[in-house]
């Protein structure tokens, strides 16, 4: 029969009467479900309890945990009624941590004593055992080249064996246990080095649980105890393995997801089911309020303040083709090594992966298997899932900022459940390129990737045009007139699309003319990321081949007026 929970949370601090006996159980984390800041802990104890009004007293939850999340259920053999939940706060003196810890330190000590022993009872046995085996040659061969061969009748024989065989599987005994031994004592060692872990001075206070319940009969079965608490969380990361075609190919791009899981509560997580979830409980749940804008009048010099310093964080976020150049070298030294060849291809290592649940609004990765998590803040790395997908190649050339060329791949997300933000790192054809950023994306969703620079396209802007003068009959204008080519070459064996983005000036002033010169080639997007005069052309150019852009522009105004320039 199932228990019969009637009360699922009464948090208080209050006790109930003194005639109701009193049970301590202990309970061991089984579950844990963590999101990117908190986490749900699932615990489990087994509890057996005689009929009347009883209290089940869980007293190993963490101090830091929020009473009001603590949830009880539970399954068992009869029926058990659940009143009410009484929480309460029990603070851990220091001394008592410190002698509870001298305890666990001496059991190592004698541990670790009793092993050394062992040792020396196997070295003794292995010395006992190549004596016996060498008397034992000394009665069958000779010792000497004088010596004549021993004599011996199948009655000594057969003695001479009975004997070293029963003394070698006597010692082979011994030696046997003492390494069984020495096992189970690293195991405990282990163990009571947890518990020291879990004894640190962080931890001054712990929560004791009061599970008041009413039992028609005898019950046994267990409970299972949920609670949240802070001080865990898991962030995402990333690895994309770009591979480029051969001519005619397609791309593919392979993305792995995996996680950083940390925790640093004041209890162990060991041997847990572990389930990554992208909830944030922590966050906002309401869309923030917008407050009201009134206009004000700025003097010029606050507007040359404000866009001098737009001026300096463009240049700041500038990339240094040199510096990117010179990081991408040393990951690519560190990424190479030597494979010595085999006779025989060796299998890859199966890596497991979790299982997604989709629910409603989040998603849920359950990894496979337990995992053990410390809480001294080690990360737990853990992979949650791969997918590959075709990617479309193109080259991106900024000349007026950088004359090389940046290979980008465009995905369309494959798989289920969203992709979090966090750090990727990039693979080219399996050579370390560098890291990037990914932002949230969903299913379906598309996206791009930059894969570092392609030196297989060649980019050259060329000034090919500059004049300035004057015109005009009845009143004189100032003009001024600039061009470029852009010349792009494809060096690789197949053809590819390479976007070149370049700008020219704008003007909001009705008293300044910018036109474009005749002759010039088309963009293919004006305005781009909605930015005034960014253009950008769409080229496709075959192996081999060149492609030309040409861009420039007509600047006129009038005579006398200062006009600031770009460049």
């Amino acid at each position: 029969m199932k228990l019969i929970l009637a009360s699922l949370l009464l948090a208080s601090t209050s006790i109930v009467s003194a005639s109701a006996a009193d049970f301590s159980v202990v309970s061991k984390v089984d579950a844990v479900t963590v999101f990117p800041q908190g986490a749900d802990v699932t615990r489990v104890a087994d509890v057996d309890v005689p009929p009347g009004e009883h209290r089940i007293l869980l007293s190993d939850l963490p101090g830091s945990i929020d009473p009001r999340s603590l949830r009880v259920e539970g399954a068992g053999q009869g029926t058990l009624e659940i009143s009410s939940v009484d929480t309460r706060v029990i603070y851990v003196a220091a001394a008592d941590q410190d002698a509870r810890r001298k305890v666990l330190e001496k059991e190592i000590a004698a541990l670790i004593d009793e092993r050394t022993g062992l040792d020396q009872k196997i070295s003794d046995a292995n010395h006992q055992r190549t004596f016996l085996l060498g008397l034992a040659d000394k009665q069958l061969v000779p010792q000497t080249s004088t010596e004549t061969i021993k004599g011996i009748d199948v009655t000594q024989l057969t003695g001479l064996l009975d004997l070293v065989g029963t003394r070698l599987g006597g010692l082979a005994k011994v030696m046997q246990d003492a390494q069984l031994r020495q096992r189970d004592i690293d195991e405990k060692v282990v163990e009571l080095q947890n518990a020291i872990v879990v004894l640190a001075p962080a931890q001054g206070s712990k929560v004791e649980a009061a599970i008041n319940v009413v039992a028609a009969g005898a019950m046994k079965g267990s409970l299972r105890v949920s609670y949240r608490l802070q001080e865990a969380g898991w962030a995402p990361y990333y690895d994309a393995r770009l591979v480029t075609p051969e001519a005619g190919g397609v791309a593919k791009l392979d993305i792995v997801r995996r996680a950083e899981v940390t925790q640093s509560s004041s209890e162990m997580w060991d041997n847990v089911e572990l389930t990554l979830s992208t909830t944030r409980p922590v966050g906002e749940t309401a869309a923030p309020e917008l407050a009201e804008e009134e206009l004000y009048a700025q003097n010029e010099a606050d507007k040359r303040a404000r866009l001098s310093m737009t001026k300096r964080k463009q240049e700041s976020a500038t990339p240094a083709p040199e510096a990117d150049a010179m990081i991408a070298e040393t990951m690519n030294d560190t990424e190479t090594g030597f494979v010595a060849a085999e006779p025989a291809p060796a299998k890859p290592v199966m890596q497991s992966q979790a299982t997604l649940q989709l629910a409603g609004f989040q998603a849920n990765y359950v990894i496979g298997g337990r995992v053990s998590i410390d809480n001294s803040g080690t990360a737990k790395k853990v992979r949650i899932s791969s997918a590959a997908q075709d990617a479309t190649l193109e080259a991106v050339a900024v000349p007026r900022l950088d004359g090389n060329a940046y290979l980008t791949a465009a995905f369309k997300l494959a798989g289920d459940g969203p992709m979090l933000p966090g750090t990727v790192n990039l693979y080219r054809d399996a050579v370390y390129v560098g890291q990037g950023q990914v932002p949230l994306l969903n299913s379906g969703e598309e996206a791009k990737l930059g894969f570092g620079v392609d030196d297989q396209i060649k980019v050259e802007r060329k000034e090919v045009k500059k004049s300035t003068g004057e015109e005009g009959l009845l009143t004189s204008s100032s003009v001024e007139e600039r061009a470029w080519d852009i010349t792009v070459k494809n060096l690789h064996s197949f053809a590819m699309n390479v976007r070149v983005v370049d700008r020219m000036p704008f003007t909001a002033n009705t008293q300044v003319e910018v036109s474009v010169l005749p002759g010039m080639t088309a963009p293919t997007e004006d305005n781009v990321k909605k930015q005034r005069g960014v253009k950008a052309w769409v080229l496709a150019v075959e192996p081999g081949a060149e492609a030309v852009v040409k861009t420039g522009y007509r600047i006129s105004w009038p005579e006398g007026m200062d006009v600031g320039m770009v460049e």
